[in-house]
């Protein structure tokens, strides 16, 4: 069965080629349709490769003359030129057929990536303001963590399947001591307020605590031996959370393990 499928090329434009399934479920490109640069481009170019579709699943088969349906993309921005996929300069609502090249041999995919999964995330995290932080480096590992928790050796194999080329292991290392000397805790709770102070409803706010051992035979500064709701007797921290009205997280810290509830609040 054939199909269109668009790629991204090398230069960043997007091609468009029209493949079929062969063998063992892999694909083989059957004609590259051209590539284009913007939506207007790629209109133009989609609807000459669903022709093709059309002529290569039903050859020689006559259809409905719905007319040139291209022709209203291309008044848009031109006819097709020798120097790209749309020409500029062409005669407004000319329609001008886009050439295919054969591909030679079998198509391959050597690599995959969710770039807009990344995408979406970034743009989250610059809407929460999160980007005045000044930090890629930070903003890449949320974003991993966020698509899955996993050690920070692991990170690499997470961003780059998103199409990310990450930082060293020794950067992101650095990155995390940054985030405890420049306090970014602290930081990404005033901005997460001041968002709420503008989109949200801070008219009323939810608090809890939790707690989380650690399977430690001694105490440190932090993890402490205190009152435990899963009765157990290991050094624990306690963590609480602040949330707005629609459970919007404004802050977040943690105390010591032996510390009552209620003094967290103060």
């Amino acid at each position: 069965m054939a199909f269109i499928r668009r790629v991204c090329t090398p230069s960043g434009a997007t091609g468009v080629q029209i493949a079929e399934y062969v063998g063992d479920r892999r694909q083989r490109i059957v004609a590259y349709v051209g590539s284009a640069r913007t939506e207007a481009e790629l209109g133009v170019v989609m609807e000459r490769a669903r022709a093709l579709l059309e002529e290569y699943e039903h050859p020689g088969q006559d259809g409905f003359d719905l007319g040139d349906q291209s022709r209203v993309a291309v008044g848009l921005v031109g006819g097709v030129g020798d120097s790209g996929v749309l020409d500029l300069g062409s005669d407004e609502g000319r329609s001008v057929p886009v050439p295919v090249t054969k591909a030679k041999g079998s198509g391959r995919v050597v690599a995959t990536a969710s770039q807009v999964v990344f995408d979406v995330l970034a743009g989250v995290y610059d809407e929460l303001g999160f980007g005045r932080l000044a930090d890629p480096v930070f903003r890449d590992l949320v974003n991993a963590r966020i698509v899955e928790p996993t050690s920070l050796l692991d990170v690499s194999r997470v961003l780059a399947q998103m199409g990310r080329d990450p930082a060293s292991y020794t950067t992101m290392r650095r990155t995390l001591a940054r985030c405890c000397a420049s306090d970014y805790r602290g930081q990404i709770a005033r901005l997460c307020f001041a968002y709420a102070q503008a989109t949200g409803d801070i008219s009323l706010v939810l608090y809890d605590v939790t707690t989380l051992y650690f399977e430690a035979e001694k105490e440190d500064s932090l993890r402490k031996v205190g009152f435990s709701k899963e009765r157990r007797v290991d050094p624990q921290i306690v963590v609480e959370l602040l949330v707005d009205r629609q459970g919007f997280p404004l802050e977040i810290a943690c105390f010591e393990g032996n510390k009552a509830e209620r003094l967290t609040i103060v």
